[in-house]
């Protein structure tokens, strides 16, 4: 049985005014349905409305056009069902990790010794118990980010937005955190809107791929990924249906570069499933 959408997207639209009362048209016509516990990735190039699409669902930014709805009901406002995670961190430095992670319970109107235990719950989910007393200052830029990941968790949203949460981070850091993600995917099985650049962190996440055009931005083609769960990268690696994921979203991202401003985009686009090699 299929599961039913837990975020629907109609004939989505954005556009600002600009220096000299232009108006820019970020996003148009967007159509897109998530599925509950769904892990989807967005690709496409720098402006082309990734992050103000998350932006939107997350109800930090009105539409211009069209419609979001989650759970059946029209975003209005950020709210407690969706949990943002962006790259910046946005930590208080004057809290402590394990204040930090207590802040939204706190808000919440959860007792002080319950939201420790919680709080506490979850810093060992990202391995971060023994620096539950630590400030920010004095943590590394991954550390920061499993703070700001066990923060979002500890109000529990049906829905987590992260907009390229490892973008900058180094190599191997970014590679911790992309499993650690999945164990906690997997776990809770939280329905994930992910905005990336890397081709290869979109296919090693994610269940779909939606790969979006140049400025105005506009949905290309939606990319399944069939490959088994849960996945393990050094298996991955040598798996030939994974190369050969990256190799054709390698070669989307590509087309869409080289596109021309002028081009309309194709429409309207369905989904795409890529035909690759089984061993």
């Amino acid at each position: 049985m299929e599961k039913r959408a837990m975020i629907e997207i109609q004939r989505l639209g954005k556009s600002f005014r600009i220096a000299g009362g232009k108006r820019h048209v970020a996003l148009e016509g967007i159509d897109l349905n998530i599925r509950e516990g769904e892990f989807v990735s967005i690709l496409g190039p720098s402006g082309c409305g990734k992050s103000t699409l998350l932006y939107m669902l997350g109800g930090f930014v009105p539409p211009s056009s069209g419609s979001i709805q989650v759970q059946g009901r029209p975003v209005t406002g950020p709210g407690p069902d969706r949990g943002p995670v962006f790259q910046e961190f946005a930590l208080f430095p004057w809290k402590t990790v394990l204040g930090n992670v207590m802040y939204g319970l706190r808000q919440q109107g959860v007792g002080k010794r319950e939201a420790r235990e919680r709080a506490m719950a979850l810093l060992h989910k990202v391995n971060l118990a023994s620096y539950a007393d630590f400030y920010p200052k004095e943590l590394s830029g991954g550390m920061r980010q499993r703070v700001a990941i066990a923060r979002t968790l500890a109000y529990d949203p049906a829905t987590l937005l992260m907009d390229e949460p490892f973008g900058a981070l180094d190599a191997h850091t970014r590679t911790v955190l992309q499993n650690e993600l999945l164990q906690i995917w997997e776990r809770d099985r939280k329905t994930v809107m992910f905005v990336t650049h890397g081709v290869d962190e979109a296919v090693f996440l994610s269940d779909r791929v939606v790969v979006m055009t140049r400025s105005p931005g506009r949905i290309r083609t939606v990319v399944d990924i069939d490959l088994p769960r849960p996945r393990v990268r050094a298996e991955l690696l040598v798996d030939r249906r994974y190369q050969e994921y990256v190799v054709e979203l390698e070669r989307l991202i590509e087309d869409v570069h080289h596109e021309r401003d002028a081009e309309p985009a194709p429409a309207p686009v369905a989904k795409t499933t890529l035909k690759v090699a089984t061993r």
